[in-house]
């Protein structure tokens, strides 16, 4: 019960169950060792962590180093390192971090027993890479993500930044059929306003303007659930209905676009 505790807050980034599984740690920890001890230290520092208490989740790790060492605390002590800084939005720091990581467990990461550590760092490399803007850089690294062992949301999730980075790449038919192969699964929270703006933009530059103006429409829709740009999703509407020569509709949209 007490590790299920521990997992389920970790997992979920929960502060309400960092804070009880905190309390289940320090129980735990007075009659545990070896190993076991290490993951309730690592663990405790996860869960700092997660309450934002960045100082405590340091020392935290440092003493499950002191405790347990060897390449495998070593190898989850560089990582969560770099998930700290993730963590307190030092997204540069965090992709430092991680990148350095991975060269000097390069070795390391080649065996099966580290590959879950591999797949989680490149996945968080590939996403500080989109949040960074070095959409160029960010393409090779999700491009891997999506032949990885984990859950749909996250190839989705893959599949929306690639069509993204292609986006802001002038590749807008690569732009097009990534972002169609993340609808194919199911938008995740994360993009399902974006998702539809990014590809109404991608089917505009493909002269696919009956399905471009479907997507803003669709983005006009969400507008209320979304943070969307609505003037510029009018204007977007205006220029294609313009262009299928639907002269009223033109209209109509330029109009909403120029309101404050």
């Amino acid at each position: 019960m007490s590790r299920s505790i521990i997992k389920s807050a970790i997992e979920e980034s929960d502060p309400v169950l960092a804070q009880d599984a905190l309390r289940e740690i320090d129980v735990l920890l007075s009659s545990s060792s070896g190993n076991n001890k290490g993951y309730l230290l690592f663990s405790k520092a996860s869960c700092y962590g997660i309450l934002g208490d960045f100082e405590e989740a340091r020392r935290t790790l440092d003493i499950a180093l002191r405790e347990n060492p060897g390449i495998d605390s070593q190898l989850t002590f560089d990582f969560m390192q770099g998930l700290l800084f993730q963590q307190e939005g030092k997204y540069k720091e965090a992709f430092e971090s991680l990148s350095t990581r991975m060269a000097l467990h390069s070795e390391q990461f080649k065996k099966p027993e580290a590959r879950s550590f591999y797949e989680d760092i490149q996945q968080r490399r590939a996403f500080l890479l989109v949040t960074l803007k070095d959409f160029k850089e960010a393409i090779p690294v999700l491009t891997e993500i999506p032949s990885f062992d984990i859950e749909e949301s996250l190839k989705s999730d893959a599949f929306a930044s690639l069509g993204l980075c292609y986006l802001e790449l002038q590749e807008y038919r690569l732009a097009k059929d990534y972002l169609l192969r993340a609808f194919a699964i199911g938008l995740t929270k994360r993009w399902k306003g974006h998702a539809h703006l990014y590809l109404g933009i991608a089917y505009i530059y493909c002269d696919i303007l009956q399905q471009a103006k479907v997507e803003f429409q669709r983005c006009e829709e969400l507008v209320g659930e979304y943070p969307l740009p609505i003037l510029d999703v009018y204007a977007w509407l205006s220029s294609i209905s313009k262009r299928l020569g639907e002269i009223s509709e033109s209209k109509r949209y330029s109009a909403l676009s120029e309101r404050n």
